[in-house]
């Protein structure tokens, strides 16, 4: 019989074509080796520590995979890679909110000059890594002086110091500033707005918000002021036309009684707006003009005529709270008179009882103030510049994560013909106790 003689190094690159095609075929997986001690050392610091110390290994783990599928294992002939090891340097990446050391492997190019580069390497140590880590725990409250305290730090972490913290903050928030300020509303029908103003440190900010057709809230833009006046409101609001806000359409925006608010929609709108003044805002400012004898009263009347389904029989009422209030004060009486129609558009439009309720008041973007102040009620110096408009926002975008639906979003749809009704001066049918 005659023998098959085969070439030992045909044998040779068989073999190692083999044990590349075994290592490819394990889709990617990591063995992780950890030493006994240092695992039950680490486990018993706490099992966030350990979780970190974990993470870190895998890191080093991630780097080592990537230098091996690139350049072949260790000593392993592979004639047609680009890229062979360059030995190990110092470098650090972001894990867990924090920096840790860690020892990176290099290659270098074989066919030209140059250090090759490792790309789980870039992302691990990704620039806005460490200042997003930052933002997501300052705006849930953390203090600079405390995020050390609440960062399970790993045996070799640095960089959580508060100067570190501030710059990694306010670097995040400046992006967040950039990408609200970029927004754009091309194609979108924003049938209903709200509008308001906080306060901070001496100085306010004005704020939009949008409901869009599905009842899904979104946060329109911000624009800082010394005060609440007409010039601010209107560049805001002219801010939003430029990134594609459609203000030829109908729209309900829902104030809280300023009258430079009212003067910057109906400048950028005009006879296109529906102002609905917010009706817990009158019925707060009327009651400061009376003793605390007659709120109970007041309060009462208020709510039975803002709880009407009938636009006629809702502003009856009024006027006859405000004869009412006539005789008892006439301050009282003409804080009511003033806007008072306005306070009924919703009534006016005919919308169902559940969307009625949530477009009276602008209690939605109240609830995002709230959350927005929580955020900043650690601040204790407010500094000059943008300060207090990338705290706001930050505060903001962190309210907006938890937005939800508004109630009665189901009758969008009757809201948007109502509006065109109106618009088009056409009145709404006799039969408006749909509600």
């Amino acid at each position: 019989m005659r023998k098959r003689y085969t070439k030992q190094g045909s044998v040779r690159k068989a073999s190692q074509r083999n044990r590349r095609n075994r290592q490819a075929g394990k889709n990617g997986e990591v063995q992780l080796v950890l030493d006994r001690q240092k695992l039950l050392s680490m486990m018993q610091d706490s099992l966030t520590s350990f979780a970190t110390e974990l993470g870190l290994k895998v890191a080093t783990l991630l780097l080592e995979d990537e230098v091996n599928r690139r350049c072949g294992q260790r000593y392993e002939r592979v004639p047609e890679r680009t890229v062979t090891r360059y030995g190990h340097q110092r470098g650090l990446v972001v894990v867990a909110g924090q920096k840790l050391p860690i020892l990176r492997p290099r290659m270098r190019y074989t066919r030209q000059c140059g250090e090759a580069e490792l790309e789980t390497y870039a992302q691990l140590q990704s620039p806005d890594a460490m200042p997003q880590a930052v933002l997501k725990r300052l705006v849930r409250g953390v203090s600079c002086r405390d995020y050390e305290g609440v960062v399970d730090l790993a045996r070799e972490g640095f960089g959580v110091r508060k100067s570190s913290v501030s710059r990694s903050f306010v670097k995040a928030s400046a992006e967040a500033v950039r990408q609200l300020a970029e927004r754009r509303f091309d194609g979108l029908r924003i049938p209903v707005i709200y509008i308001d103003s906080v306060e901070y440190a001496d100085e306010t900010m004005t704020v939009a918000l949008g409901v869009l057709e599905n009842g899904a809230k979104l946060v329109l833009g911000v624009r800082q002021g010394a005060t609440e006046n007409a010039a601010v409101c209107t560049a805001l609001i002219e801010d939003l036309q430029q990134r594609g806000l459609d203000t030829s359409q109908p729209v309900l925006l829902v104030l809280d009684g300023s009258k430079a608010l009212r003067a910057a929609v109906k400048r950028v709108w005009g006879s296109r707006a529906l102002i609905q003044r917010c009706q817990v805002h009158k019925k707060r400012n009327v009651r400061e003009h009376l003793p605390e004898r007659y709120w109970g009263e007041l309060s009462r009347q208020l709510s039975a005529a803002y709880g009407a389904t009938d636009y006629d029989e809702a502003l009856q009422r009024l006027q006859t709270t405000a004869r009412w209030l006539e005789r008892l004060n006439p301050d009282a009486a003409a804080s009511l008179r003033e806007g008072m129609e306005e306070t009924l558009t919703v009534i006016r439009l005919g919308v169902p009882e559940l969307l009625r309720r949530t477009l009276a008041t602008t209690n939605p973007i109240e609830s995002a103030f709230s959350v927005a102040e929580n955020v900043t009620r650690r601040v204790k110096r407010w500094r000059a510049g943008d300060m207090r408009q990338r705290w706001c926002i930050a505060g903001l975008l962190r309210a907006e994560s938890k937005f939800r639906r508004v109630k009665g979003y189901r009758h969008m749809p009757q809201l948007l013909k109502a509006l065109d009704r109106l618009v088009l001066g056409t009145e709404l049918d006799e039969n408006r106790r749909i509600a």
